[in-house]
């Protein structure tokens, strides 16, 4: 019990700092004294679990959070929060982006050099396993496994797509499409595993 009171002291005044408020605002907030304020700071009592709730929603944080160790790291805010999920999705966005410039680039020069085939369209269909690639990194390193997932299953028919419009002559090229459907199924299976191992 003494290891919880230490826990909670300490995460409720990382969070207060976090959020820029003395201890006095705190208690005007909560209708208490700045002493009850700092006694639960220092882990001299412990709030009720209603003030705990309250607390939470005041610092943007889960019940879980207040109660469990984070080893003395400060709290993100929802602003903080927002803002590096934000970022994610530019870095993310900025790098397929880049991807389909350069499938620009490449079927701009080849128009350019008199390549007048009709077939000079596929760059663009080359661009989107490439994609597929770059959304299963940054998934992988920031989303959750659903994205990830996703991305994954996003590539697997992107490039049965770009083998199928890249031959098509070739007789039953179509079952390109039956080879991806196996490879789906174990996409999905594999998460569906790591999902069940991290529980």
């Amino acid at each position: 019990m003494d290891d919880l009171k230490t826990i909670i002291a300490r995460n409720l005044a990382d969070c207060r700092k976090a959020a820029n408020l003395t201890q006095l605002q705190l208690a005007e907030k909560l209708n208490y004294s700045d002493k009850a304020v700092s006694k639960w700071e220092r882990g001299e009592s412990v709030p009720d679990i209603t003030v705990l709730c309250e607390l939470a929603k005041l610092y943007g944080v889960t019940l879980d959070y207040l109660v469990t160790d984070r080893g003395g790291k400060p709290p993100k805010t929802r602003k903080q929060v927002t803002r590096e999920v934000r970022k994610r999705i530019l870095i993310t966005l900025i790098c397929c982006g880049l991807v389909w410039l350069l499938a620009t680039f490449v079927f701009s020069m080849l128009l350019m050099c008199g390549v007048e085939n009709y077939r000079v369209w596929l760059v663009f269909v080359y661009a989107m396993p490439a994609s597929g690639v770059i959304l299963i990194v940054f998934s992988s390193l920031w989303a959750n496994k659903y994205c990830t997932a996703a991305s994954v299953s996003f590539l697997v028919w992107t490039l049965a797509l770009s083998i199928y419009l890249s031959v098509p002559m070739v007789q039953n090229i179509w079952l390109v499409f039956v080879i991806a459907v196996p490879l789906q199924l174990l996409t999905i299976f594999w998460f569906i595993l790591r999902g069940q191992k991290n529980k």
